[in-house]
């Protein structure tokens, strides 16, 4: 048991280290793309359904005019878009969205950003600005 629990201690550290680096205001984040290309915006979301935890990392975001802000959406199989979260991207465009309060055990079909008022809508408005569908 008790080299069970150096086990466990250790991936318990190792998981706030990651938290830790993914969380940082002074990260560098370094998104790589063909040489002479213009960075596009890009967006990664970690979904895991049964523990309703959302990880949302951006990049390359523009900035956005004073009182508006991106809104992350959860698009679930079936019912209307989800908020998961507003956020503004710092000035070098990158931003992250960690847990947001979402219902337990929605199965997402697919996460979308649009731009909304600062504190945010209860449906999205249109155009979506970024799309994904799970890999």
């Amino acid at each position: 048991l008790q080299s069970e629990s150096v086990q466990q201690q250790a991936e318990l550290q190792r998981a706030r280290e990651v938290v830790s680096t993914l969380t940082a205001t002074d990260a560098m984040r370094v998104t790589l793309v063909a040489a002479k290309t213009p960075p596009q915006p890009e967006g990664k979301a970690i979904y895991v359904r049964d523990r309703s935890s959302l990880i949302f990392l951006a990049s390359n975001l523009e900035a956005l005019p004073a009182q508006k802000a991106y809104e992350l959406w959860l698009i679930p199989t079936s019912g209307a878009p989800i908020p998961a979260g507003v956020f503004k991207p710092d000035t070098h465009g990158s931003a992250t969205v960690i847990n947001p309060p979402l219902p337990a055990g929605v199965q997402a079909k697919a996460f979308a950003i649009t731009v909304e008022p600062e504190s945010g809508s209860s449906a999205p408005t249109l155009p979506v600005v970024m799309f994904g569908t799970g890999e």
